[in-house]
């Protein structure tokens, strides 16, 4: 009996008690629900499109014109372009070839390249034949430096000296030896060897590629390209024509050059206007180069001291003089004419 009151008495109390919690749970304010999120993608959040820097043209360039920090600019591009440029430092003061419009990337076709931009200013490139005896014997290489000597054979009656060898050019540069140029060297004797190993064995179009690349070795060169000063080009054309040119090849850091105030200035074959040029002025640059210069200037120096003087011409028999002979009158005819009796005597 007591043990039944003792567990009724437990199950009252805790009743009570989670009467109470109840009563607390249900006082409290109700807290905001939150609202169920999307179900979360599969795939990862795309990334941003990458930009790729091209520089293109700022404003409209003409033709041969240097290209200056206004000109270009830099653009963001959502695709790379083939064959542009990504920094414009990397065509600041270069030289176009053709006009530009505004807006356009830049290419390098678009710009001038060669053996223009290995020329100083007041340089001119002039080819020149080339054979191997007068070359070094074709050990000339482009880059190097050469000393251009002029030979004029007197043995011509038509030459204006005796025969003659002086220096024409010191210290000129070479820009070209055949197919090797500054800007691509020609191949070394050990590339030219693997390079013949390599195309023996292919095919045929390899094979006729060495035959193209034989027009590149020294022995078959046919022509130079030098750089000569504006003044010089005349003389380097008129000593080529007339005579005969020999390269002699020079160390790099040799730097002596002859003095052209010690010797006389060679007239030009046109004259300027009387009265254009001051007495204290002489023609220069491209003035001097259009007034010209003849071969026999050259070949002479203006001096007549140096002209050839003709050979005596051997002595001949004199043909005996024939005398004139003196004409004689001519000789008058009579005749009597009988009209009647009248006589009358006419003369013919």
């Amino acid at each position: 009996m007591n043990l039944t009151k003792i567990l009724a008495g437990l199950l009252v109390g805790l009743a009570i008690v989670l009467a109470g919690l109840a009563w607390m749970l249900g006082s409290q304010p109700a807290r905001p629900v939150a609202a169920p999120s999307p179900a979360a993608s599969s795939q990862p959040a795309p990334e941003p499109a990458q930009l790729h820097a091209v520089v293109v043209v700022a404003q409209a360039i003409a033709a041969g014109q240097r290209i200056g920090s206004d000109d270009v600019k830099l653009a963001q591009l959502p695709a790379p372009v083939p064959g542009s440029f990504a920094a414009t430092d990397d065509v600041l003061g270069r030289t176009t070839l053709m006009p530009l419009t505004p807006g356009t990337p830049l290419f390098e076709q678009q710009l001038l390249s060669g053996l223009a931009l290995q020329l100083e200013p007041g340089q001119r490139a002039v080819a020149i034949a080339i054979r191997e005896q007068m070359a070094a014997g074709h050990h000339v290489r482009p880059g190097d430096f050469v000393d251009v000597y002029f030979t004029l054979d007197g043995k011509s009656d038509q030459a204006p000296v005796d025969a003659q060898t002086r220096l024409l050019l010191a210290r000129s540069r070479v820009l070209a030896y055949g197919a090797g140029s500054v800007e691509r060297p020609p191949l070394s004797a050990a590339q030219r060897q693997a390079q013949q190993d390599k195309e023996s064995s292919g095919s045929p179009l390899r094979r006729a590629s060495a035959g193209d690349q034989a027009g590149q070795r020294p022995e078959n060169v046919q022509s130079a390209v030098l750089a000569v000063p504006l003044d010089d080009v005349e003389r380097l054309t008129l000593a080529e024509k007339f005579g005969q040119l020999t390269l002699a090849l020079r160390n790099p850091d040799d730097l002596s050059v002859p003095d052209p105030k010690l010797f006389a200035a060679l007239p030009g074959a046109l004259q300027p206007v009387a009265g254009r040029l001051r007495k204290d002025q002489t023609l220069e640059g491209a003035d001097r180069a259009f007034a010209g210069l003849r071969m026999q200037d050259l070949a002479t120096g203006a001096d007549a001291r140096n002209i050839r003087k003709p050979a005596a011409q051997p002595m001949t028999a004199l043909a005996p003089a024939v005398r004139p002979q003196p004409q004689r009158a001519p000789r008058e005819r009579t005749v009597e004419l009988h009209n009647g009796a009248a006589v009358q005597m006419v003369n013919y």
